[in-house]
């Protein structure tokens, strides 16, 4: 990659400036502050979806209607964050996301599932064979994207902008080839409905991931490991992928060194 689109790479990654963000809360505490306390290197590979993303939201702030807001940015007593877009007329909060086909396909309710057919062509014709179908109508797999545009709604309110409603707008990172139309997707975007979680309950949730990276980072501690659901260990054969393929300071992480020294990661593409 040349010198410019390797710099654009290290400014995509978040940095540390005494008050954590939104986006960093919603992280596994132990995975922030290991990134606070930390120097470790990032993959620019793995960032260039990031400055795509970045350079869009430009253009979409710049494409803004009048009377939208678009990026505006806010601070309460215990964190910051910039929203993407506010339509004040019909009171919705927007947010762009870029995301693979799979990651879209889930936020839809498209459930992957495995079933047998058989072939009916070719040199294996007449043996059965198992096939992954994506099935409609599952559950939604938005919930962190939820906690983090409902925060964004509840300091928004506190600086008087009511929000009636979140909408995201989904973008395709890739085109729409044989992998999307097997999930279902047949378009390049998509709108999703975000529902509103309690006002009070998003408060505690932000305040107590605040407290307890605020406590690890004076007294030094590094946190406990991140929890199942945070490792993502749900699949037998890819465990804990969320530690081999998306945290840039697993390096520093003892239940990685401990459980994660092998490579068979490496090849699994990221969603």
């Amino acid at each position: 990659m040349s010198l410019p689109a390797l710099t654009a790479a290290v400014e995509s990654t978040r940095h540390w400036f005494g008050k954590p963000s939104v986006t960093q809360l919603i992280k596994p505490t132990r995975q922030t502050f290991l990134e606070i306390t930390k120097d470790y290197a990032i993959h620019p590979m793995g960032s260039i979806a990031a400055m795509i993303g970045t350079n869009s939201h430009k253009a979409f702030e710049d494409a803004s209607p009048d009377g939208w807001m678009a990026e505006h940015r806010m601070t309460d007593d215990i964190t910051s964050g910039c929203f993407d877009a506010y339509d004040p007329t019909t009171q919705t909060l927007w947010d762009w996301k870029f995301f693979r086909s799979g990651r879209i396909a889930r936020c839809l309710g498209m459930t992957p599932k495995w079933r047998k057919r058989t072939v009916t062509r070719g040199k294996r014709k007449g043996e059965e064979v198992w096939e992954q179908i994506w099935e409609p109508n599952g559950v939604r797999k938005v919930m962190d994207i939820a906690i983090q545009l409902n925060y964004y709604r509840y300091m928004m309110e506190n600086e008087g902008l009511p929000v009636k409603q979140i909408r995201v707008n989904m973008f395709l990172r890739s085109s729409i080839d044989a992998e999307a139309k097997k999930m279902g997707l047949t378009q390049a975007a998509y709108i999703v409905p975000i529902n509103l979680i309690s006002k009070r309950w998003i408060r505690l949730y932000f305040e107590t991931k605040a407290k307890r990276l605020r406590e690890a980072l004076q007294n030094g501690v590094c946190p406990p490991p991140c929890k199942k659901s945070e490792r993502w260990d749900s699949s037998k054969t890819y465990p804990n992928r969320r530690c081999a393929d998306w945290c840039d300071v697993n390096e520093y992480c003892d239940f990685f060194q401990t459980h994660h020294c092998g490579n068979y990661h490496k090849e699994m593409p990221r969603e």
